[in-house]
């Protein structure tokens, strides 16, 4: 279920598991990828982490989604409240995502590269500034060459939002952004459901 067709982040996912290869699958477009997530709750050779808003279509993506079986705690689900700044944002992505990023020490990092977090975006209700895309490439670059990474197109409904950030991204995939200035911590309405997250993420991963 979701706007697309194909799955193009899960077929490439699978081609590479079948290589023999670990992936990690970071989803930062607006909604839950809940096809994404169900394709590999059980499959300890990818991770998905995402970063959503929440309660917001398609309605999944809750903290307590961590995997099924042998894949338990390789699903991570941040749920954002709507109106979350762009700093809590950034802060929950560095405390929540990265840490079981590196980790579970992945060959290859596939991005799930929709722009309707921007703060412009029509749809979405979340507060992120075009560079800031590329804060998070650049980032991931800590885990894996930009030769591992893959950013695949996804939503975002603002035109000027969405070819800013794309460009931040692929910037931030050769290695700008490098000295960007992250908050440290979530302070704003999200830190409740953070808190929850990371005791949750806590039993699998030190944070």
């Amino acid at each position: 279920m979701g706007f697309c067709v194909f799955n193009n982040v899960a077929i490439t996912a699978r081609y590479l598991t079948e290589a023999g290869d670990r992936v990690a699958i970071v989803d930062w477009d607006v909604h839950h990828g809940n096809g994404t997530q169900n394709t590999f709750a059980s499959d300890p050779d990818v991770m998905y982490l995402s970063l959503h808003e929440f309660p917001f279509y398609p309605g999944t993506g809750w903290l307590s989604e961590i995997g099924d079986g042998d894949a338990m705690g390789t699903n991570i689900n941040v749920p954002l409240p709507n109106g979350t700044t762009a700093d809590d944002y950034l802060a929950a992505f560095r405390k929540l995502i990265m840490p079981p990023l590196r980790q579970f020490d992945p060959d290859w990092i596939l991005i799930s590269s929709g722009y309707d977090a921007h703060a412009d975006d029509p749809l979405g209700g979340l507060q992120l500034q075009s560079d800031h895309y590329g804060w998070m490439a650049s980032d991931l670059l800590s885990v894996v060459p930009g030769s591992r990474m893959i950013a695949f197109l996804e939503g975002g409904y603002d035109l000027d939002a969405l070819a800013t950030g794309a460009v931040a991204t692929v910037d931030g995939l050769r290695g700008g952004f490098a000295d960007a200035a992250w908050p440290e911590a979530v302070v704003g309405q999200a830190r409740r459901i953070t808190d929850m997250t990371a005791d949750l993420i806590g039993r699998y991963w030190d944070l």
